[in-house]
């Protein structure tokens, strides 16, 4: 999955790199500030697309002894710092639309080279998002080159109607949809770099997925006679699993020692989890808080 997320990362950068220069005589040719907020919306593209690819080759190289349990965490780090970028890039095109609106600068001329450029700009995106990225779409990284695509196709879209609209009837749709566009890709941005940023930090996992992990831990081995806790939690974009189970205490340390690592190897078999604590106990009275400091 890794090695299709930077696989997909690559073409989109190769794709977008393309689609820059494209954009960039579209917006000479027209001076609409429609299609130039797309043209930022690529160059932003271009960064993110170089973000997720470097994040995916580092997530693929391990080291035991500087990262022990891998740097998954770069992933939803390196969303967030995607998700920065496509949000001030937005802002900065919105303050830029506005202020040509108050110098009255507008004067979009769309003609029939830029109206290609834009439609087979849409097209592509379309492909991508469709032909490439909803194929693999439990991995994070290419869920956000989906979303990327996605927003280029609906802001790509707005701007082309705009844009030409501006040009026919009302100069002043371009800046309009420059704005509506721009905010409507900060706005999408700012939600996935929250949904990161509290996966980040902990959060815990749905109810439902908590149910499925005690399922697991019920139906294990018929010797475990109680599951006293169950912790699941985000560590990045996957899950943290501790569990404490009870066993008979007469029970010897060989057969609760395997007991225990079965259980956390088929709890880690699971594609959402990062990884499980099984911890055996011979009694359920005490308090969690016995056992770990709180934080």
């Amino acid at each position: 999955m890794k090695k299709a997320a930077g696989w997909l990362a690559m073409i989109t950068l190769f794709t977008n790199m393309s689609l820059i220069v494209a954009k960039a005589v579209a917006s000479y040719l027209s001076g609409s500030l429609c299609i130039i907020s797309s043209l930022v919306d690529s160059a932003v593209d271009i960064t993110s697309g170089m973000v997720i690819w470097v994040t995916a080759r580092a997530i693929k190289k391990h080291d035991p002894y500087m990262y022990p349990r891998g740097r998954t965490k770069l992933e939803p780090i390196a969303l967030i710092i995607v998700s920065v970028i496509m949000g001030v890039a937005s802002i900065q095109m919105t303050a830029q639309s506005l202020e040509s609106v108050l110098r009255n600068t507008v004067n979009p001329h769309v003609d029939l080279a830029s109206l290609c450029i834009m439609i087979a700009t849409v097209v592509i995106k379309f492909i991508l998002m469709f032909d490439y990225c909803f194929r693999f779409d439990d991995d994070a990284s290419i869920q956000v080159l989906g979303q990327d695509h996605r927003n280029d196709c609906l802001s790509n879209l707005a701007a082309l109607f705009c844009a030409w609209a501006a040009s026919k009837y009302w100069i002043y749709l371009d800046p309009i949809g420059a704005i509506l566009v721009s905010l409507y890709i900060a706005i999408t941005w700012f939600m996935t770099g929250k949904e990161h940023l509290i996966m980040l930090s902990g959060k815990s996992a749905a109810p439902e997925f908590i149910n499925r992990i005690v399922r697991v831990c019920v139906e294990h081995d018929s010797r475990i006679d109680y599951i006293d806790t169950v912790y699941v939690y985000h560590c990045g974009t996957r899950f943290l699993v501790e569990v404490h189970i009870v066993m008979d205490p007469t029970m010897s340390l060989k057969v609760a020692h395997d007991i225990s690592e079965a259980l956390q190897n088929n709890i880690e078999s699971l594609p959402q989890v990062e990884r499980a604590f099984v911890h055996c106990d011979y009694e359920f009275s005490h308090r969690p808080y016995h056992e770990h400091k709180i934080v």
